[in-house]
């Protein structure tokens, strides 16, 4: 049996007052039959866009016609969703996060003696606390995102997935979605819309599983961290 101190939920409510990208679906439920009328059972549907709430992008979200199966969030591979990660904290923060900024941080962290990666050798997979408090039902359209550089960066060092508290790896003016972009074309994934509140900075254990949507350009996610 795998053994941790603690379980953190880092994953948003996803619920009727859940805020939604402008323009995008919320969520909303429908009682298609009740206990009360069946004497049986309470059935539900609901309608929501993937995007609410913690998620995952599929390459699908930024690009073709939604025809191409590989690039669908069902088709994602799991190993970038599961393993170790490193949380960076740089909360509060609403400016764009780059590379330098992160090697400070990284650099910062070298110093204690337990820690150890190196700017040279870091975790597949980073995860960037940047609020101190997450408000789900309001969308903040003021937050930090990743620059395309910091990307570059990251994947020269063997980074596969970055994530992030932010409603969007690119910040909500962006026309380009430059970020999305390369991390698609280095081959890397992310997830958008954590909650780290109850997360400090340092080591864990990641797990971040998308639905197998077969026909959808992004996924919900549960995502825990486990801390040892």
């Amino acid at each position: 049996m795998l053994q941790y101190k603690r379980l953190i939920d880092i994953s948003q409510p996803v619920k009727s007052d859940s805020a939604a990208f402008p323009g995008d679906t919320p969520f909303k439920r429908e009682i298609v039959l009740s206990h009360k009328d069946s004497q049986v059972v309470n059935l539900t549907a609901l309608t929501m866009s993937p995007h609410v709430g913690t998620h995952v992008d599929a390459p699908s979200h930024i690009k073709g016609d939604m025809s191409i199966a590989s690039e669908l969030v069902g088709q994602l591979p799991l190993e970038p969703f599961i393993g170790e990660v490193l949380l960076l904290d740089f909360s509060p923060r609403l400016a764009g996060l780059d590379w330098d900024s992160v090697k400070s941080k990284l650099l910062e962290m070298e110093k204690d003696s337990a820690f150890k990666w190196t700017l040279e050798k870091l975790p597949a997979r980073l995860i960037f606390k940047t609020q101190e408090k997450i408000r789900y039902e309001i969308f903040e359209d003021d937050y930090s995102f990743f620059t395309s550089e910091l990307v570059a960066e990251l994947s020269k060092r063997g980074v596969i997935l970055m994530g992030i508290d932010a409603p969007s790896a690119d910040h909500i003016k962006s026309k380009t979605l430059d970020a999305h972009h390369e991390l698609d074309r280095l081959n890397m994934y992310w997830l958008e819309n954590l909650d780290l509140s109850s997360a400090s900075a340092g080591e864990y254990y990641l797990i971040a599983f998308p639905i197998k949507f077969a026909e959808l350009e992004a996924s919900p996610v549960r995502a825990v961290l486990l801390e040892f």
